[in-house]
C-alpha cells in the first residue's frame, strides 16, 4: 500500500528539517487519482511509464511537505534544466528511487540556509557502482571508512553525497560540473562531512567553497544531504 511518513535531519545546532516520504508500488500511480492530482510538465505525455511515476512520486512527496507545514499546497513546475521551479520564498529539494521519493521544503529566511540538496539510494544499488575513480579519490574513500561507512557502501555513500553536494549548489553554478569537481575533505563525529570545492564553479562558488554534509541509513536506504 502507498504511504507518506516524515524523517528529521539534523543541520546544525538545534536546527533540524523534516523530509517527507511517499512510498509506492511500483506501476501504481500513472493513470490513477495520484496522476491526476499532479500537473504535468510539457511534453510529459511522451515519457516512459517509469518516468513518469519517479515525476509523479517526487510531486506527490513535495505535497505532503507543504501540507506538513500548513501552507497552500501549490504544483511545483519542472524547469527546462530539470530543475524544481519553488514556490517564491521557498526551495529545497527532492530525491527518489524505484519505489519511493522523498521532498524537503523550508524558507531559507527562517532556517539560515540558502539551498540544499537531498539524495535517496537504496543498499541494492551498491553493487551496480563500480567506477571508484570517476566518484573520487582514496583519500575520500579513507575518510569514509574512519568514518564507520561499512566498506561494501563506501563507492554509494560518496556518490549519494555528492550528488547531494551537486543539487545544492547548482541553483548557484547554473550549469554542469563533475563530481571530482568537489572533494571530500573531513569528517567530524563520524556523520558530519565537509567538501570543498577544487575549481572555481561560478562568481558565486569560488574555489575552496565549503559546505556540510550529513547522513543516515534507514530500512534498507541511505539518505545524504548537503547545505550551506
Amino acid at each position: 500500500m502507498n504511504c507518506y511518513f516524515q524523517t528529521k535531519i539534523q543541520l546544525f545546532g538545534s536546527h533540524v528539517l523534516h523530509v517527507s516520504h511517499f512510498v509506492f508500488k511500483e506501476e501504481s500511480l500513472v493513470a490513477t487519482h495520484y496522476e491526476a492530482s499532479v500537473a504535468k510538465p510539457s511534453g510529459y505525455s511522451n515519457w516512459r511509464t517509469k518516468r513518469k511515476e519517479t515525476f509523479l512520486a517526487g510531486r506527490l512527496a513535495v505535497k505532503h511537505a507543504q501540507n506538513c507545514l500548513s501552507v497552500s499546497v501549490v504544483d511545483v513546475a519542472k524547469a527546462e534544466d530539470g530543475a524544481p521551479v519553488w514556490p517564491n520564498g521557498y526551495t529545497g529539494s527532492i530525491s527518489h528511487t524505484d519505489n519511493q521519493a522523498i521532498a524537503v521544503l523550508f524558507r531559507p529566511s527562517k532556517i539560515g540556509i540558502q539551498y540544499i540538496g537531498i539524495d535517496l539510494e537504496a543498499f541494492s544499488n551498491a553493487e551496480m557502482l563500480d567506477v571508484t575513480d570517476s566518484i573520487g579519490s582514496q583519500r575520500e574513500f579513507e575518510i569514509l571508512s574512519i568514518a564507520g561507512v561499512k566498506k561494501e557502501l563506501l563507492t554509494l555513500t560518496l556518490f549519494s553525497l555528492k550528488e547531494s553536494v551537486y543539487k545544492s549548489l547548482y541553483p548557484l553554478v547554473g550549469e554542469f560540473f563533475d563530481f571530482l569537481d568537489v572533494e571530500l575533505t573531513s569528517c567530524e563525529g563520524g556523520e558530519y562531512f565537509e567538501f570543498q570545492v577544487k575549481r572555481q564553479l561560478s562568481q558565486k562558488v569560488p574555489l575552496s567553497f565549503v559546505l556540510r554534509r550529513g547522513y543516515k541509513e534507514q530500512e534498507g536506504h541511505l539518505l545524504t544531504w548537503a547545505f550551506y
